[in-house]
């Protein structure tokens, strides 16, 4: 197959190319972390790997756009990611409204325990068997340039316009969360806090990841496509939720929630046709 009906293909086929070489690439990466899990291979492979996945949907993104659209694709993706002028409101609202989330998590759980949980947690990333403190700044940055940036590079700022140009918003927010969520399988092969939740976790984990989705739709469409925003939505996000322990876990489950009755007020409040006050945000 030579180079222009390589490109003709893609052209017909960005959806599924896209999906399949995000999932083969995040699976190389992460396949030594697999099989040391299982002991096929008897070295200890470095936990740091899992990092990179996220890497998967990325380059993806950027090898897809380049065999449809060629210099000019990739040029505008990168404008995208780049994005930064848009609504104050919107901005407060991919910056902040984790922390929002998080401080009326954190006082539930106050009532529920008596103590406020211990904010040291959330300075935390996992790292295998053990959690590596990295404090809060620094493990807030390691998400955002980490899920953050290699998520949504690929999640929404490629495959969710090119399928929102078949769908409506709704439609298509589910499509990309279902996508999403089996892109995460091979985590639950290695990963200790996916490995934690069992059967009933597993299905209320992909179910609040459907919610995210809708969630990040709406912050997409509104933002008018600004890959930047939901990058920082992201990782904060990462930062409360992605932490192991006791305290986290229930932080996660409550915030969870939160952003489940904000999308069910995105739903009353916006038609499923772009999920927010500005058009879809289409290839």
């Amino acid at each position: 197959m030579n180079k222009e009906s390589v490109s003709d293909f893609v052209k017909r086929n960005s959806i599924l190319t896209y999906s399949v070489l995000a999932y083969v690439i995040t699976w190389i990466i992460v396949l030594p972390l697999v099989l040391s899990a299982f002991e096929i291979i008897s070295v200890e492979m470095p936990y740091i790997l899992h990092y990179f996945a996220p890497y998967g949907p990325l380059l993806a993104a950027f090898l897809v756009t380049y065999l449809e659209k060629q210099g000019e694709g990739v040029k505008e993706l990168v404008g995208r990611l780049g994005k930064w002028k848009v609504q104050p409101t919107l901005i407060l609202i991919a910056l902040l409204s984790p922390w929002i989330f998080f401080i009326v998590a954190g006082i539930s759980v106050m009532f529920m325990s008596g103590a406020f949980p211990n904010l040291d947690l959330f300075g935390m990333i996992p790292y295998g068997s053990e959690d590596l403190y990295l404090t809060v700044i620094g493990a807030w940055l390691v998400w955002i340039l980490t899920y953050g940036l290699g998520e949504e590079t690929g999640w929404r700022g490629f495959l969710l316009p090119r399928i929102q140009s078949k769908y409506n918003a709704l439609n298509s927010a589910l499509i990309v969360g279902a996508i999403w969520c089996f892109w995460h399988v091979p985590f639950f092969f290695y990963n200790p806090n996916f490995q934690s939740f069992g059967l009933f976790g597993s299905i209320m984990w992909a179910v609040g990841l459907l919610f995210g989705s809708i969630f990040l739709t709406w912050l997409y469409n509104s933002c008018e496509g600004s890959i930047l925003m939901v990058i920082l939505w992201h990782g904060t996000f990462n930062l409360f939720t992605a932490t192991s322990g006791q305290a986290t876990a229930s932080i996660a489950s409550i915030i969870s929630t939160l952003v489940m009755v904000f999308v069910i007020i995105i739903l009353v409040i916006f038609k499923p046709t772009t999920l927010s006050d500005q058009e879809k945000q289409v290839a």
